[in-house]
């Protein structure tokens, strides 16, 4: 078995094409048809990756992310059917580590659902002295085999795989610039297309989560037209 995926969507139809599309290729499926099926399947089983449509009809899927992110490590891709920046971004600012607009082609869907559950999978994984060990800077204290991002005052944040691996590239790197484009291949599992902002979404989430005490301390500093740069003293001791 390659994961086991729950598809999230109100529509049957999509539902089965979903199924159809996602068997073959080696995975299990699982379907919900609202929140409540998906709070029921979740309960019960392992989930390695829900399939979310944005628009449902009793709670919409921004907030059902938000209910995954904080009962879930699953990876979570999100269908919508506007296709619009705004939707793609909100998606992303809730905690949705990709995105597919409808009507979408299955060749594509397959390459995110496949990058999605290898960085999860690569993440729950690693091992300390790989990439996956304990990075201490500024009172931080960051363990990417968790995901796990513990603020200066003990207070633990789930990082989704995106922002683990987002923030293990920017470490390594280190009072370095490191380009858009090598931080979404690193972070997203996959290129960077024409005007995304992805990446700019995912760094501005990590920020967020680093600004525990609200003072604002830029630790992520943005170097205009390039990329992005990480300031933050790491503690080698």
């Amino acid at each position: 078995m390659l994961g086991l995926i729950l598809v999230v969507d109100d529509d049957p139809d999509m539902r089965l094409v979903l199924r159809e599309h996602l068997e073959p290729e080696g995975f299990d499926v699982v379907d919900a048809a609202n929140g409540a099926e998906m709070r029921a399947v979740i309960d019960q089983k392992k989930v390695d990756l829900v399939i979310l449509d944005l628009q449902l009809p009793d709670e919409d899927g921004l907030h059902l992310a938000k209910v995954l992110r904080e009962k879930t490590d699953a990876g979570i891709v999100m269908l919508t059917g506007k296709g619009t920046t705004v939707d793609m971004v909100v998606g992303l600012e809730v905690g949705a580590d990709d995105y597919v607009a409808k009507p979408f082609k299955s060749r594509e869907l397959l390459a995110r659902i496949r990058s999605v559950l290898r960085r999860t999978k690569e993440t729950r994984s690693a091992k300390p002295g790989t990439g996956g060990g304990i990075v201490k800077f500024q009172g931080w204290r960051f363990e990417s085999a968790f995901q796990r991002l513990t603020s200066p005052q003990g207070e633990d944040t789930v990082l989704t795989a995106g922002e683990s691996r987002l923030l293990q590239t920017l470490i390594d790197n280190a009072g370095q610039t490191v380009e858009r484009d090598t931080l979404h291949r690193e972070a997203l599992g996959y290129d960077m297309q024409a005007n995304s902002r992805n990446i700019d979404v995912l760094v501005g989430r990590l920020r967020r989560k680093l600004d525990y005490d609200g003072s604002k301390e830029n630790l992520i500093n943005s170097v205009r037209g390039i990329g992005y740069e990480f300031t933050g003293k790491i503690d080698h001791n």
